[in-house]
């Protein structure tokens, strides 16, 4: 169940993740990417990317493979009944009944790249199987010289090699690059976020960063600047909160989300969705699929998730720990949004012995996002925070260097939200 912000949400999230998929039989691997283009074609693309028909272990599933990506490219609708209209023109055995079973099998359509790759592995494996077979066989017999045996065994693993490529990697002339790249900003939030940013903010234990995250989602929703008040476009927001619940959202934003009624703003009730999750584990099929399945639900052009720690079982030590979480929220970054972590500090100390402000664990969380920013209160007032970055940024924005915290925001004669730049 999820819902409108005056009544704050709960529901889950997941995805697949190599393990579990290559765990499952092929066969349904290869249904379930064809279950998933039925649902939807947009993520031909992803599945197309990972493999081609030939890498289908039933040829017949290749050839529908193959059929879906003709229709897609003549621009033809893709749904079961489409695709069942076509199938005795392919060749193939199956009926509609097989095609409806196959969508129930799916997980979720925004996996399909990844049970696509796992098709392309699981092909490149029998194909080498084979090629060792061949090499035993010709290395067993006295009539064939091991020089030529070895000349055919590395022609027959080059044609493999090549014959599993399913993309070239592109290179493009300067000219091209420089002309015909469009370098305008698809701004989320203006002058701070655009589409696929991935921002994240660290803090010690109750320095406000969490009272931050939620300023800057509702007063995105309502079409407000977070900082300055003037008037922007409006963004979608979803938030994924693994730690706070309903009551806590609702006990501090109810006395300063309504402060956008005092502006010239959008009703951030229609924009702004909060799901207030357990702990997660997104390297798990199940949840990054319930999460997939709610931005499908509520296409958000902002995503706020967190905090980092509770969004994987284990700790993120190492970057072993760290590579599938972050692998699995790129792949929500890839749905074309903006995404914003929060994520605790670690404990340890600069040489100016302040805390340092970078996430705690593994140095991998360091490079990748494209800004981060910590909370560090001021030495000198203690109602205001300096915004520090710990890594640089990767493109100009303007976010402030010092906030000044408000006791009462949204009450008369106190500043309207939680935070406020200092100028």
């Amino acid at each position: 169940m999820t819902i409108n912000l005056p009544d704050i949400v709960h529901d889950g999230s997941a995805r697949v993740m190599r393990e579990a998929g290559e765990s499952m039989p092929i066969s349904l691997v290869e249904r379930i990417v064809i279950g998933s283009l039925m649902l939807d074609s947009g993520y031909l693309r992803d599945a197309t990317s990972q493999c081609t028909p030939r890498d289908f272990f039933d040829k017949q599933l290749g050839d529908i493979f193959a059929g879906i990506a003709a229709m897609y490219a003549s621009r033809e609708p893709i749904d079961v009944l489409t695709v069942s209209d076509h199938l005795q023109q392919w060749g193939v055995r199956f009926a509609a009944e097989d095609l409806h079973t196959w969508t129930s099998e799916v997980p979720t359509a925004a996996s399909v790249g990844s049970y696509a790759a796992i098709i392309r592995r699981a092909s490149m494996r029998r194909d080498l199987r084979a090629a060792a077979v061949h090499l035993n066989e010709r290395t067993t017999k006295d009539e064939v010289p091991p020089g030529e045996a070895l000349e055919m065994a590395m022609s027959e693993l080059r044609e493999i090699r090549d014959g599993h490529a399913v993309e070239d990697l592109p290179a493009l002339p300067l000219s091209h690059v420089l002309h015909s790249t469009d370098t305008a900003y698809d701004w989320v939030i203006q002058g701070l976020l655009e589409r696929r940013d991935r921002f994240m903010l660290t803090g010690g234990e109750g320095g406000g960063k969490t009272t931050l995250m939620r300023q800057i989602a509702i007063t995105a929703a309502s079409g407000i600047h977070p900082f300055y008040e003037h008037p922007i476009p409006a963004a979608r927001v979803l938030v994924v909160d693994a730690e706070n619940t309903e009551k806590q959202w609702a006990r501090e934003t109810r006395k300063w989300a309504s402060s956008a009624g005092q502006l010239e703003a959008d009703d951030p009730y229609e924009n702004f969705h909060l799901s207030c999750a357990k702990r997660m584990d997104l390297t798990r099929d199940g949840d990054l699929g319930q999460l997939h399945r709610l931005v499908d639900s509520y296409n958000p052009d902002v995503l706020f998730i967190g905090p980092l720690y509770r969004l994987t079982r284990g700790a993120i030590n190492n970057d072993d720990d760290a590579a599938p979480l972050l692998a699995a929220l790129d792949t929500l970054r890839d749905r074309g949004l903006a995404l914003v972590i929060e994520a605790h500090a670690g404990h340890a100390t600069n040489p100016r012995g302040e805390r340092d402000l970078r996430p705690r664990g593994s140095s991998a969380l360091l490079g990748w996002p494209e800004f981060g920013y910590g909370l560090r209160r001021n030495a000198k007032n203690p109602l205001h925070v300096d915004m520090v970055k710990w890594r640089g940024d990767r493109d100009a924005r303007g976010w402030p260097e010092k906030l000044a915290r408000s006791a009462n925001p949204g009450q008369p004669g106190s500043q309207r939200w939680p935070w406020r730049p200092v100028q």
